[in-house]
């Protein structure tokens, strides 16, 4: 009889070890809701307090947060060997660090989502314009020339602390508040 009743709590261990397992796989692919537009995979504490920051950074200047996946990984093969990248609705992150860089690239990736959902050709078409671009987004061009490009830059920076440059021309907060204005509809952000 002890066999029979060991040989049961052995089974039923194994059974609850194997059952966590799955429950955790599980889990792990459906992350944790920020807001119901945006959820958070593969994030330390500290790097779930990054999305809250930059989510309430939307909500500040009167925007509402893109509807997004963001996912964290500690190495740039994650994210095509770059720091960040944003596609289809979804956000990758890849550094462990949480610090000035790392908000920039959150927001700049966060802007990228921004604009596909809330920009239309018409807008796109008047932003390359007024920032005197060659494309919206046209492979052919430097990073730096693409009007998506400079428009998660721009978003970037206004929503951000403005610490860090955009990494685009013509940097002058005139010009970047004009630009914010004419994406967002919304006026330059006071710098908090």
């Amino acid at each position: 009889m002890r066999t029979i009743t060991r040989f049961g709590a052995l089974v039923l261990a194994v059974a609850v070890v194997v059952a966590g397992w799955r429950l955790g796989a599980a889990g792990a692919d459906t992350g944790f809701m920020v807001r119901p537009q945006v959820e958070v995979v593969g994030a330390t504490g500290d790097q779930l307090e990054l999305v809250r920051w930059a989510v309430g950074r939307f909500e500040a200047a009167g925007l509402e947060a893109p509807s997004v996946r963001i996912a964290f990984w500690d190495e740039p093969d994650g994210c095509g060997d770059h720091q960040g990248f944003a596609k289809g609705g979804r956000v990758d992150v890849c550094t462990a660090l949480v610090n000035v860089m790392t908000r920039r690239i959150l927001l700049h990736e966060l802007g990228h989502v921004w604009l596909d959902q809330n920009t239309t050709p018409s807008i796109r078409a008047g932003f390359v314009e007024l920032r005197g671009l060659p494309s919206w987004n046209a492979s052919a061009d430097p990073w730096r020339l693409r009007g998506y490009e400079q428009g998660a830059e721009i978003i970037g920076w206004a929503l951000g602390e403005r610490i860090l440059s955009a990494q685009i021309p013509d940097i002058r907060p005139e010009a970047l508040g004009r630009a914010f204005a004419f994406l967002t509809g919304r006026a330059l952000p006071t710098n908090r």
